[in-house]
């Protein structure tokens, strides 16, 4: 059985932690990364898994600075890692319109991994693919840089981290992965191979409850930064600034576009739900420290696609005649905050 050939555009933590589990499912994995960086990127690398606090092999993969270094080579799935502001700057547009060419010259399916209010469609046209060729992926497991300088707790050893590229965390379901499923045959086909790694899952989600799980977050992270990221117990506790940010969280929901489904999450995800699924959360990634990750994940890495991705929600809302109040008001006092800092 020939093993399937996987790009990845991009070698941080997403592409890393995605690309190191494929492999072990037999994937022959390349990565795409800007020019200069082949170097830094070359096999072999190591992980730290924070589940078992042991460092990770990670050989026997590709690393190219050019698409023309791809030759003939057929792939079966073109794995995007740019966040929802690269994917629209000048450079993202011109490597995403490179993939196109190679996307509509083969059986490849593209599976994108940012976050927008119309970012599905701005990857349709600029790469000229077909809806079919494209779905949207979402990460389960929570991935940093070794460098990223978090917190370390126990039983965590510092000196692992320092030694890994990437550092990874599963969540409890073990679901290291999710793909939407507006192309069910290519969807299952992802699924499976993922799954032979028998360590990470990929799960699977439909596309109406994608549209509203890669929305509605962002007045969550937007209250914690307003907070000074501290933990959810104490920035919930804030009880104005936490309801303001739930208040958003439920505008952005109940949005047109998100349908039935998208009320009943903002009726359902009231504060007291919202809150109690983080702190979970909190309990459950330890030892990496979920609200440090956050920090410099939704904090620093990728703040511009949240505001961007909240604006946008904005922008939509009052198109279809909803003023957004509180989310109007939150923008406001995050940027009064950044302002301050």
């Amino acid at each position: 059985m020939n093993k399937p050939n996987i790009l990845i555009v991009g070698a941080g933590a997403v592409g890393f932690s995605v690309g190191y589990h494929l492999s072990l499912s037999g994937a022959n994995i390349t990565f795409l990364v800007r020019e200069g960086r082949k170097t830094a990127f070359q096999s072999p690398q190591q992980l730290y898994c924070y589940d078992d606090a042991t460092l990770k092999n990670f050989t026997g993969f590709n690393v190219i600075e050019n698409v023309a270094e791809l030759a003939d080579t057929p792939l079966q799935f073109i794995f995007i890692t740019l966040d929802g502001n690269a994917s629209r700057t000048a450079e993202g547009m011109a490597m995403l319109s490179k993939l196109g060419d190679i996307v509509r010259a083969s059986k490849a399916t593209v599976i994108m991994n940012g976050f927008g209010i119309g970012l599905r469609e701005h990857y349709i046209k600029v790469m000229q693919i077909s809806e079919d060729r494209l779905l949207r992926g979402i990460l389960g497991m929570l991935s940093h840089q070794g460098s990223a300088n978090l917190p370390v707790h126990a039983p965590t050893d510092p000196a692992k981290i320092a030694k890994a590229v990437v550092c990874y965390k599963h969540p409890t379901n073990k679901v290291g992965f999710q793909v939407e499923t507006n192309n069910k045959a290519a969807a299952k086909q992802f699924i499976e191979l993922y799954n032979r790694s028998k360590i990470s899952r990929c799960g699977q989600v439909s596309p109406s409850m994608f549209n509203i799980y890669s929305s509605i977050g962002f007045p969550v992270y937007a209250a914690c930064d307003i907070a000074g990221w501290s933990d959810f117990s104490t920035v919930s506790a804030n009880k104005e600034l936490w309801r303001l940010a739930i208040r958003a969280q439920g505008e952005i929901a109940a949005l047109p576009q998100h349908g039935l489904l998208g009320k009943l999450m903002a009726l359902v995800m009231g504060p007291r739900m919202t809150a109690n699924v983080h702190i979970k959360m909190e309990r459950d990634m330890l030892p990496l420290d979920y609200q440090a990750f956050n920090r410099f994940h939704h904090g620093g890495k990728v703040r511009a696609q949240d505001v961007e991705s909240m604006r946008s929600s904005l922008a939509e809302g009052q198109r279809r005649g909803h003023q957004m109040p509180a989310l109007q008001e939150l923008l406001k006092r995050l940027s009064k905050h950044e302002a301050a800092s």
